[in-house]
């Protein structure tokens, strides 16, 4: 996907934090599959159409990238190709992964693959596969939605806008103060934070995870959510940092947390991988009442996201003024995931409807790893969820599962036992 006639210009701060993040992970964990039924009846030039108006709707899904010569990374815009859109008879999943086991050159390559898949000759699905830098997983929703409004025959509202709009503001002097606030906030947290974690032995590591999905634990989500005046998300990772320092006895847990960047109504419909991840330094106290520990860390994460799009390599500076360098496990060097060894990741109902709600704790090793030392995933619904990956030198599950359970009795015994409500904290403070 090369073309003389691609419109050049510098990458989004999103952009930018991804190619950081994936410079040194193997490539295939970058890529994203998905599988979207189709109506009975659908005509595969119909899915060939819609597939054509998204590319040429959305700047990022014909968007390919180089470095310049100081290190710095631009978005090379292509103009809309025709589809190209394989017919493949077998199972949705099975060629979804197909597509996924193929790395993407982003320096070259279209970010998205796709195949239609049928069923004795009778389009079923579309297995489609996007590379990371291109979309999140907001985007991936948003983008699931326009095809079926495509494929059925309607429109959609208005233009969308752009990442090299977007990067235009983000660069721009209008927003110097932003950056240099950002930048603040990073050299702030990590002076505040202990020293850097280190895996005792980064040429060891292997890669295992839990799963358990709990309708205990989600109700008990959005009952102290309700209860509290604070957001789902927000309680998640309070539970998530209680269940590290009961289990860790840790007082400080200093967790990279996603942020989708959506919070600007302009940039809500801008499918691109607008995520970063912001830091969050947590203080744990064995006996504060979860109530007040949840609301705490709500305002904590609201003054932080306030700084949660900002230039990666002006963090990457924060970082090596106070110590931060390097990986905690080999993974993601040049990157400031390398500086965390605990990640959570909120993703509502992102593929709900593709995760089977499993009440038992499940284990394995396989399936997609970006490398993080421990990374929870959490997709709400009427049960909760969990999905906890850890990347070390231990050998067994006993830290996944540990987890896992210690998060859902946080959840349900705070749930279980009210108390007064918290003090209402400035949000301005």
């Amino acid at each position: 996907m090369q073309n003389s006639s691609a419109v050049s210009g510098p990458a989004t701060f999103g952009q930018l934090s991804l190619w950081r993040s994936i410079a040194n992970i193997p490539p295939t964990a970058c890529n994203l599959p998905q599988t979207w039924a189709l109506p009975p009846g659908t005509d595969p030039d119909a899915v060939g159409r819609a597939l054509e108006r998204l590319e040429a709707r959305h700047e990022s899904l014909r968007t390919r990238y180089a470095e310049t010569a100081e290190g710095g990374l631009v978005q090379l815009v292509e103009p809309a190709a025709p589809a190209d859109l394989d017919l493949v008879e077998g199972v949705p999943a099975e060629v979804s992964a197909e597509l996924a086991a193929v790395p993407f050159d982003p320096t070259a390559d279209r970010p998205w693959r796709a195949a239609l898949v049928t069923e004795r000759g009778v389009p079923t699905a579309l297995a489609i596969c996007f590379h990371h830098i291109a979309v999140d997983a907001w985007a991936i929703n948003q983008l699931h939605e326009e095809f079926g409004v495509l494929v059925a025959g309607g429109e959609l509202p208005g233009a969308a806008p752009s990442c090299r709009e977007l990067a235009a503001e983000q660069w721009s002097e209008a927003r110097a103060n932003r950056r240099r606030a950002a930048l603040r906030h990073w050299r702030q947290v990590l002076a505040d934070a202990p020293p850097m974690a280190r895996d005792a032995a980064p040429e060891a590591v292997t890669s295992r995870w839990a799963r358990h999905g709990s309708a205990p634990a989600g109700e008990a989500v959005r009952t102290l959510a309700e209860r509290l005046g604070v957001s789902a998300p927000s309680v998640l990772l309070a539970a998530f940092c209680a269940a590290l320092a009961r289990h860790t006895g840790e007082e400080r847990v200093l967790v990279a947390v996603y942020a989708n960047n959506r919070s600007d109504p302009r940039w809500e419909g801008l499918v691109a991988a607008q995520n970063q991840i912001i830091p969050l330094l947590v203080q744990t106290t064995p006996d504060e009442e979860f109530g007040a520990f949840a609301t705490r860390v709500h305002w904590e994460l609201i003054r932080s996201y306030k700084h949660a799009a900002y230039n990666v390599d002006d963090a990457l500076l924060a970082g090596a003024e106070n110590g931060y360098e390097g990986t905690v496990n080999g993974s993601f060097a040049g990157s400031v995931s390398g500086f965390f060894r605990y990640f959570f990741n909120y993703l509502g109902d992102y593929q709900r409807d593709q995760t089977p709600v499993n009440s038992a704790m499940e284990t394995g090793t396989g399936g997609r790893n970006i490398g993080a030392p421990l990374y929870l995933q959490v997709q709400d619904g009427d049960a909760l969820t969990s999905t906890l990956r850890e990347n070390s030198s231990s050998a067994d599950f006993k830290v996944v599962t540990e987890i896992l359970l210690a998060l859902e009795d946080v959840l349900v015994s705070a749930a279980a036992n009210p108390a007064e409500p918290a003090e209402p904290v400035d949000s301005a403070e």
